[in-house]
Order: structure tokens, then C-alpha cells, then sequence
């Protein structure tokens, strides 16, 4: 893709919309973790979908910005930074890890559910660093499973969401952003 038109009007447009998306999702369905402190989401399953069909700058933004959003509309504001680094960086490494996967071949579906996972992985390593830095280690091991339980759940969903995405006629050609002029 050519430099100039990275920031064109259409992947700006694609990319405050899946962050509204992301955000949106988030919002939705928020499960308490114990003790109050975060909730499981189902934001992810929209990031994980940025990560296939978009390139990694995109699934780091509009993850971590969507998400972060969220946190700061449920007010969760002083934590909003940790989950923009977070999602944006589960984002990264689920689109980085599929791009890699790809060029070595493997197949579509053994690339979603390990680009996923990791991402997940990320998310739920990155969540109990924060919680250990803002609130101590018992809050950071107490939250620990319900993270991994988010990263499962939004692995299912996100899968799910980008192969049926993945196979209905011309998705794919409106996602793509590689063949603008």
C-alpha cells in the first residue's frame, strides 16, 4: 500500500467505526470480576476480527482506543490507559501472529485460533500486570482466571465472527483496504 494513502478517508472511516464497535461491544455485556475491580467483555471477539481483517497499526488502534473508551464511559477512567496499551497490543500480536502464520501457510483456521489465543494470552498477562502495579497481587491472581475466561469466550465468538465475515460474498473486497487508489 502506498504511503499517502494510509490515512485515507475510507480506512479512517473503517477504523472509527470498528473502534466504535470495539467500544460498543465492550459496553454491552460487562460481567463483574470479584471484588469489583474489571469486568469480562465481549469487545475482544470485535478486536480479534480487526486483527484478520486489517493490517496491525489498525487492530492496535481501534482495539485499544475502543476499549479504552469503554473503560473511561463505565468509569473506569484511571484504568483506561492500562487498556489501551492492553487491547491495543492484544490487536497487534493476534494480527502480527496470523500475518506470520500465513506466509508460512498454515491453514486459515489453525491461524485464527493461534493469533487469537496469543492475543487472549496477551490480554489476560497484560490485565494481571495492571491489576498487580494498581491493586496488589491478591487482586491481580483473583482476576487472573476470569481474564483467561474473557480471552476464551471472545476466542470462540471472534472466530466465529471472522469466518462467517470471511465467507460472505464481497466482505472481504469492502474490508480491503489494500487496493485503494
Amino acid at each position: 500500500m502506498k504511503a499517502k494513502n494510509y490515512f485515507s478517508t475510507k480506512r479512517l472511516c473503517f477504523m472509527a467505526t470498528f473502534t466504535a464497535l470495539v467500544a460498543v461491544a465492550t459496553m454491552v455485556v460487562q460481567i463483574p470480576s470479584p471484588g469489583g475491580q474489571g469486568y469480562i467483555n465481549v469487545g475482544d471477539s470485535l478486536i480479534f476480527a480487526c486483527a484478520v481483517f486489517f493490517d496491525p497499526f489498525f487492530a492496535f488502534v481501534a482495539g485499544g482506543l475502543g476499549s479504552a473508551l469503554a473503560d473511561v464511559f463505565a468509569g473506569w477512567v484511571s484504568y483506561a490507559p492500562f487498556t489501551f496499551i492492553i487491547k491495543g497490543c492484544e490487536g497487534l500480536v493476534a494480527c502480527l501472529v496470523l500475518r506470520l502464520l500465513k506466509k508460512l501457510r498454515i491453514k486459515t483456521f489453525a491461524c485464527y485460533a493461534l493469533a487469537m489465543f496469543l492475543g487472549g494470552l496477551c490480554m489476560a498477562v497484560g490485565y494481571f500486570f495492571a491489576d498487580l502495579f494498581v491493586y496488589g497481587i491478591g487482586m491481580g491472581v483473583a482476576n487472573l482466571p476470569f481474564n483467561f475466561v474473557q480471552a476464551g469466550a471472545n476466542l470462540v465468538l471472534g472466530f466465529a465472527l471472522a469466518v462467517v465475515l470471511g465467507r460472505v460474498k464481497g466482505v472481504k473486497k469492502v474490508l480491503s483496504l489494500e487496493n485503494e487508489d
